[in-house]
């Protein structure tokens, strides 16, 4: 039994050499008959050592690339978009920022801080989307190439169009939106005022508060201030970007009465009932428009349909025959009611007031 244990630990320590050995192979001179197969032997070892060299720099390579790509994959696709189309149409591209003025002072009234000419490539890269996509839905629908075309073309202008309005419908939203909050606001910094709280502040307060779009502009108005503008001017700022009556009487009142002297606290507390009182108003008006608008809608929505579905039948019986296609008569009533009572919903909505 000894001299076989012995003989299998011979063979483990010969098999672990052999192990070791294969992990770190050893290169030999090649062994060849002429001189050229030697030199060439040696030319594939050297290639195969600087190969091996060469891979951990592929590695890191590699990794860097998939964090560039990872690192791209988390932007936002407006923004890739946005590189793509300056990187591939920097020409048009430019001539369309030129050629839209005011753009880049809708830009700052909506508080989007996209530069110019990344919102006019996003612009345009969308619109092409908008019209290739909309070229395929009407091929499917087997419209004719032409007309597919057309349509196509009406989707690239309708979204051109839509995205040079759109920072327009941020601001007019933005300033409805600081308009609602502004009788709230009014009245915090009435209130700090009458405990001797200064109006640097009050507004400082109100900023840090959550008023929504109003406290963001507080918080514009204080690092405005904070980066060397004064007061006046930063007050004056505000009230450019709002563009809206009710917001400059109340910036003229305070700046009114930090240059004149006064109490400015009970200016505050009065525009705020002000605020409130207009606010009700405009929702008594509302809601008697709404009432004469909502007869129509019941109107529109169910007495229209049912009287044409009736005459449809009443007509289809007298001629003994459907006097409407089917294909004609789904679409009329899935999607042209709907549409108008989407319409009337739509101008409901946008009368109501902020």
């Amino acid at each position: 039994m000894g001299v076989i244990d012995g003989f299998l630990t011979f063979l483990e320590r010969l098999g672990g050499k052999t192990t070791e050995v294969a992990e770190k192979p050893i290169r030999r001179f090649p062994q060849g008959k002429t001189v050229q197969e030697r030199l060439r032997a040696l030319k594939e070892i050297q290639k195969e050592v600087t190969e091996e060299e060469a891979a951990p720099s592929r590695e890191k390579e590699i990794e860097e690339l998939l964090e560039w790509r990872k690192q791209e994959i988390k932007r936002p696709f407006s923004e890739r978009l946005a590189d793509a189309m300056l990187h591939y149409f920097r020409g048009p591209v430019e001539s369309l920022t030129n050629s839209l003025k005011g753009l880049d002072e809708d830009l700052f009234r909506a508080n989007i801080t996209t530069p110019k000419d990344r919102y006019v490539a996003t612009m345009l890269g969308v619109s092409i989307f908008a019209g290739l996509f909309s070229v395929l839905l009407a091929y499917l629908l087997y419209i004719p190439i032409t007309t597919s075309l057309l349509v196509g073309f009406l989707g690239f202008v309708g979204t051109f169009g839509y995205m040079r309005q759109y920072p327009k419908m941020v601001w007019k939203r933005r300033v409805a939106e600081v308009e609602r909050a502004m009788p709230y606001a009014l009245r915090h910094m009435a209130s700090l005022l009458s405990a001797g709280v200064g109006i640097s502040e009050a507004l400082l307060s109100v900023s840090k508060a959550d008023y929504g779009a109003i406290s963001e502009e507080f918080d514009l108005i204080i690092r405005d201030m904070r980066t060397g503008s004064s007061f006046e001017d930063a007050l004056t700022k505000f009230d450019e970007k709002m563009a809206s009556d009710s917001i400059s009487r109340v910036v003229k009142q305070i700046l009114r009465a930090v240059k004149f002297g006064g109490n400015l606290a009970d200016i505050l507390y009065k525009l705020a009932e002000d605020f409130s009182f207009e606010y009700r108003m405009k929702l008594m008006e509302y809601v008697q428009r709404v009432n004469g608008v909502a007869f129509i809608y019941m109107f529109m929505t169910i007495v229209m349909p049912t009287m044409f579905v009736v005459g449809i039948l009443a007509g289809s019986m007298m001629a003994q025959a459907l006097i409407m296609p089917t294909e004609t008569l789904a679409v009329v009533l899935l999607l042209a009611f709907p549409m108008i009572s989407l319409i009337i919903v739509n101008m409901i909505k946008k009368g109501e007031p902020r």
